[in-house]
């Protein structure tokens, strides 16, 4: 979700109905399943009345998208969080921004359930009892790209604990660039100040291209496995192209 530099006229109730329309085909087109159709349309149908009336911009959508998450079950917030963030640019009618998600295999078509913690110590301490170390090679290759970069071990630590915090949630999700996205989200929600969440969204980009490029062995088997296929490249799900 990217700033506007100015606000669009609001969009009236009939208008909003036509774009969760066209976000729930677009989806469904992409192999999304009927029942994370249905349990999405009954989570927007949620947000909708919230937007009614609003200007169009991301300031006024992060607003109303905090509200209608807070209300959600606690097991929805990651799937509400999701839905709403693809949905924004239905809402702006931006279709040159949805043709670029779109041909990058940007929106998902699974619906999550994770443990969620109330807070990232919560969640860290969880994981420490549990002895969770299951970390790709990817994290250390990236850290010690930071070490060598000449960034401060304190900074490097903060990095570490964050990322380690969505790795240990990503666990046991297929390797797959939509399972990153879906866990960045449930990370957002352990965040609570909002420059925390835009540096966090930032480290998740930049750590991103390492874990795709680096995954542990049994998932470059899995990776290589599925990239022998004769599949579209654009198949949802496929980690063949991303960019």
């Amino acid at each position: 979700m990217t700033d506007s530099a100015s606000s669009l006229p609001a969009m009236d109730s009939a208008g909003l109905q036509q774009a969760l329309d066209a976000y729930l085909r677009l989806i469904l087109r992409q192999g999304a399943a009927e029942q994370v159709l249905d349990e999405r349309r009954q989570l927007l149908d949620k947000l909708l009345p919230l937007l009614d009336g609003v200007s169009r911009d991301a300031h006024s959508f992060r607003r109303v998208v905090e509200r209608f998450v807070g209300s959600c079950a606690v097991q929805d917030r990651v799937t509400a969080l999701t839905c709403a963030r693809e949905f924004y640019y239905f809402w702006l009618g931006d279709v040159k921004k949805l043709v670029e998600i779109t041909a990058r295999s940007g929106f998902t078509t699974r619906n999550v359930r994770l443990e969620m913690a109330d807070s990232l110590a919560s969640l860290l301490e969880r994981m420490r009892r549990q002895g969770f170390d299951a970390f790709p090679p990817s994290l250390e290759i990236y850290l010690g790209k930071l070490f060598e970069d000449g960034m401060a071990e304190a900074d490097i630590h903060e990095r570490e604990m964050l990322l380690k915090g969505m790795l240990f949630l990503l666990s046991g999700q297929p390797y797959r660039p939509d399972s990153f996205r879906m866990v960045v989200d449930a990370m957002l929600l352990h965040l609570n100040d909002s420059r925390n969440k835009k540096a966090f969204v930032q480290l998740a980009r930049e750590y991103f291209y390492y874990w795709l490029s680096f995954p542990p062995a049994h998932e470059r088997i899995h990776l290589a496995e599925e990239a022998a296929q004769p599949i579209s490249l654009l198949q949802p799900g496929s980690t063949t192209r991303q960019r």
